[in-house]
């Protein structure tokens, strides 16, 4: 690890002597940011899928079924999608780092060549000319001044032999300590290579493991019916849950009220829709194809008529997903059905519902401005595809999103 660490150490210091090597640093700084980034989401993501086993756990037999079977294969295909990002962008940074070192070892090998040129030269003058004529330069000088310049003359030339000599050993121990440091990347690449094939192989079978799952269902009608009653039964206690949390709000602005450190309006009594009626009070959280609307339809998946809790819009995957109107984060986390969601509380008892995201970027309790990114399309939970399932509730009931969006 010591020599890793210097052998890095190195290749920073070489990266610094021209302007090619300042931008290509900046741009493996670039790399650096989105690695960091790519990692604190998959983190995210883990904490919250740890915390929807925990919660499915401690429920126990109350909700062990065909939902859940999903529900797990879809979070194991999220994990592994989030951690192959950020494996493909290590291997990018190791990429980038190695073309980096080979163009720095290029141009140290050119100053190599350079200085060994002009040793060369004075190896030649040396042998021409030999020790003696340095001692005749002094003996001919006409004067002490003369013979003092002549002195000092050699004293500038001895000191340049020494500073080419200086300059090719220290040229030649970085070049050493350049191919030490590619060869320890190489090995770094070809590790993190076969990581990255793993995580896809993993990737692709979380993919195959799900559907084969899902077809299975689809072709046992006892099956098909029992998980399109579980999708109900979500549904229905999404609407619960967000009861739950508006109960919990109101019970904790009230101690605050009553204790007096509620520094002023709280966010359970606040009106985030003031002056917006029915038919502009929402903004569509994202522009594509509505491809199932609110109301009776045959299930996806399943293939059984189920009541559509909303509306689902089609858009592309990691498309930013929008809050309809200005709210705080009632809920970030992953219910079952509808995979990673969020829910935002807009006050006079209005609720809006995010799911079958790819990634959020929000925290409960936050204060977010209408059009802010709240999060991205996926497709977990029991999505057939990239989409956004967008609902509107009412104290946990659910009404018709077209009522409310603007047109």
């Amino acid at each position: 690890m010591l020599k890793k660490f210097f052998c890095s150490l190195f290749l920073l210091c070489l990266l610094s002597v021209s302007l090619g090597a300042v931008s290509a640093l900046g741009a493996a700084s670039d790399i650096d940011k989105r690695i960091e980034a790519e990692e604190k989401k998959r983190q995210e993501l883990a904490r919250k899928i740890a915390g929807y086993r925990k919660s499915i756990k401690e429920m126990g037999s109350k909700v062990e079924g065909l939902l859940d079977k999903i529900e797990t294969l879809r979070q194991d295909e999220t994990e592994a999608g989030q951690e192959l990002a950020v494996l493909e962008l290590q291997n990018r940074k190791l990429q980038h780092d190695l073309s980096v070192l080979d163009t720095v070892m290029s141009t140290e090998q050119k100053k190599i060549d350079e200085l060994t040129g002009q040793m060369r030269h004075r190896l030649v003058d040396m042998y021409k000319y030999g020790a003696s004529e340095e001692m005749n330069l002094v003996l001919a000088s006409e004067n002490v001044f003369e013979a003092s310049r002549a002195v000092h003359l050699l004293q500038v030339i001895a000191r340049h032999d020494a500073s080419l000599l200086s300059q090719l050993q220290e040229r030649y121990q970085n070049m050493d300590l350049s191919r030490t440091t590619m060869d320890v990347q190489r090995a770094q690449l070809r590790g993190q290579s076969q990581a990255l094939q793993a995580q896809k192989n993993k990737y692709q079978n979380t993919i195959k493991e799900t559907n084969a799952f899902i077809s299975s269902i689809q072709k046992q009608k006892a099956l098909a019916e029992k998980a399109a009653r579980e999708t109900e039964e979500a549904q229905k206690a999404v609407g619960h849950t967000i009861t739950t949390l508006m109960q919990r709000k109101k019970e904790q602005a009230a101690k605050q009220k009553k204790s007096g450190t509620g520094g002023g309006a709280s966010h359970g009594s606040t009106d985030y829709l003031a002056g917006k009626g029915r038919g502009s009070m929402f903004d569509w959280p994202v522009r594509g194809k509505i491809t199932s609307q609110y109301g009776q339809r045959i299930h996806p998946v399943f293939k059984t008529k189920i009541v559509h809790s909303g509306l689902d819009i089609s858009a592309p995957a990691n498309t930013p997903v929008k809050a309809a109107a200005a709210g705080e984060v009632l809920f970030d986390g992953w219910l079952r059905g509808y995979g990673q969601v969020v829910i935002l509380d807009h006050g006079r008892n209005y609720t809006t519902v995010y799911a079958h995201l790819n990634s959020t970027s929000v925290k409960e309790g936050q204060v977010v401005k209408a059009g802010s990114v709240i999060g991205h399309v996926g497709k977990t939970g029991t999505a057939t595809g990239y989409h956004l399932h967008f609902e509107v509730r009412v104290g946990g009931a659910t009404k018709n999103p077209l009522d409310y969006l603007r047109r």
